[in-house]
């Protein structure tokens, strides 16, 4: 099973990327959903893991009820969060969301090390520092995540 994964894409970062992030995305989670590949929101909620202003970005599609919390840059810090891709047998990961370079990275990382494939739908994944997040892509790419630039229906 494939999953479409949106990391972090919250009201509070919005004014660190390009304007139109949200739509780019909102693009991903409308093919997912009329690919029947469910869509998984991961939120940070910063050290303390107190909720206030870690709010989901406004105008983002909300398809699912499948919302976790992380503390920490990888979605894998949340033993939730994968006990479910256990639970929903995934075998693929498609990602979108900020910062490629940390969050993004992190939770790729952990995701190739755990067995996962992973897809970096590249004209929804943003990075505030882009010299950073292109080393960082290498280093994912080298690793097995495939990127592409739509979501990939097969």
């Amino acid at each position: 099973m494939k999953i479409l994964l949106v990391i972090d894409v919250q009201q509070r970062y919005l004014k660190n990327y390009k304007p139109d992030l949200v739509n780019r995305v909102n693009n991903r989670i409308s093919e997912a959903v009329e690919a029947d590949i469910p869509v998984v929101y991961v939120r940070n909620t910063g050290r303390s893991g107190k909720d206030e202003n870690f709010d989901l970005a406004e105008g983002l599609l909300i398809e699912s009820d499948c919302v976790f919390k992380k503390r920490l840059p990888s979605a894998f810090s949340n033993a939730d969060f994968e006990m479910f891709l256990n639970k929903m047998n995934v075998e693929t990961i498609n990602v979108v969301g900020v910062d490629g370079r940390c969050c993004v990275s992190r939770t790729v990382m952990d995701a190739l090390d755990k067995g996962y494939g992973v897809h970096l739908l590249m004209d929804a994944i943003e990075a505030h520092n882009d010299k950073f997040y292109y080393t960082e892509l290498k280093t994912m790419e080298q690793k097995g995540a495939l990127a592409f630039m739509k979501l990939e229906k097969m």
